[in-house]
């Protein structure tokens, strides 16, 4: 009998010492990131640079993009804010993207890629409650060509009287294209507004000496997925 009573009143003494051990284990955890994912789809605008022998870029094309995105923000505003609204945030994506271009040949040049956008993002209003979402991004897009059309592609210069014929396939599988844009989440709804530019770093191929740019605007249905 003493030795439970004896239990009994360590058992007591031991309740303040767990308490104070579980505020203390709340407090190191608590939650201030926030991941979103979601659905993504967007339009792009291309353009092209020329190649040495003849004018073949003629125009922007319209093309299509779409996806999924994962972005994760970091930190609160303030004390009193909710997880997920500081100063800085990341995002990656997987996703289609089309680029299409006017020519001066019969036919305008299509290429699809899979593209991987890694990107750095800053709220540089976070402590204004309006325009907290605002964001600004940097990063790279890296890509790898899925297809090409048409096969070829026949420009005439008119002042060397000849002809230049550039082959698709010959074109290179992969580019790296920088990346700065801007967008705005709409608070509590998950909508994601944002425009890029993308700027090429790559020439299509040796005998292709072309960079190709592209600005495009998007839009996003972002879920919070987790809380960290």
């Amino acid at each position: 009998m003493k030795k439970i009573l004896l239990l009994v009143l360590i058992s007591f003494n031991l309740i303040p010492i767990y308490a104070q051990s579980t505020d203390f284990d709340e407090t190191v955890k608590e939650k201030n990131n926030v991941l979103f994912v979601g659905p993504k789809v967007g339009v792009t605008f291309t353009s092209m640079t020329q190649p040495k022998e003849v004018d073949l870029y003629d125009g922007n094309g319209l093309g299509l993009s779409g996806g999924l995105q994962a972005k994760t923000r970091f930190g609160r505003a303030t004390e009193n804010s909710v997880a997920g609204t500081g100063l800085f945030g990341v995002a990656l994506e997987l996703k289609y993207k089309q680029n299409k271009v006017k020519t001066t040949a019969d036919k305008d040049l299509t290429i699809s890629y899979f593209e991987v956008p890694v990107l750095a993002q800053i709220y540089p209003l976070a402590h204004m409650s309006g325009v907290n979402p605002l964001y600004v991004e940097l990063g790279a897009a890296f890509a790898g060509t899925l297809s090409k059309s048409p096969s070829e592609l026949t420009v005439t210069n008119p002042a060397l009287y000849s002809e230049f014929t550039y082959h698709t396939g010959e074109l290179k599988g992969f580019d790296v294209r920088g990346i700065v844009g801007l967008g705005y989440t709409v608070p509590n709804v998950g909508f994601d507004i944002n425009a890029r530019y993308y700027l090429g770093t790559c020439k299509l191929a040796k005998n292709f000496p072309c960079k190709m740019n592209s600005f495009e605007v998007s839009v996003a249905y972002l879920f919070n997925v987790a809380d960290f």
